[in-house]
């Protein structure tokens, strides 16, 4: 499944809103899994207008959070650079487009909701083969050398520690 490939049609100021939404919404996870109780008075987050009506109101899983901890956190390193702006989102760049469809795959874990684009196609079947996609897009994308350069030079062990049972 090249589930990145669906995105690829979709326009910059699109990508990018969506881009900021995903990684805002990865360090709010992240935070928390550190302090669950911390932001319990936070309303959930809403949806940018960019992506189609999720079935239900936005709420962190906190056990799914923790399944995907790890690729969660190399992810949202990956797409700070977009996020910020401080790279442009080029919508043809292959490397651009799978960290952000592995980013997505996570929150949708995390969030256990499909988070599709406004003209996007997808089917409620890419959902049912989440976990497998996850897995298969974040063994493509983590291990990439210039992706894993962060982690320290030399690093060939995989970067996956992914504990994903069932949606």
């Amino acid at each position: 499944m090249n589930e990145w490939m669906n995105m690829s049609a979709l326009g910059t100021m699109v990508l990018q809103e969506g881009v900021k939404f995903l990684y805002e919404q990865a360090m709010a996870a992240l935070k928390r899994k550190l302090a669950p109780h911390a932001d319990a008075s936070h309303a959930p987050p809403r949806l940018p207008p960019i992506f189609h009506e999720a079935s239900g109101p936005l709420s962190f899983h906190v056990d799914k959070i923790e399944a995907v901890e790890d690729p969660l956190r190399k992810l949202s390193q990956m797409v700070s650079k977009w996020a910020s702006g401080a790279e442009p989102i080029n919508p043809a760049d292959p490397e651009f487009m799978r960290v952000v469809s592995a980013l997505r795959l996570v929150m949708e874990h995390v969030f256990q909701q499909q988070l599709t684009f406004k003209g996007e196609q997808r089917s409620a079947e890419d959902l049912l083969g989440h976990s497998l996609a996850l897995g298969t897009l974040l063994g493509e994308i983590l291990p990439l050398g210039r992706l894993g350069a962060a982690l320290g030079a030399g690093a060939s062990a995989p970067l996956l520690n992914i504990k994903i049972l069932s949606l």
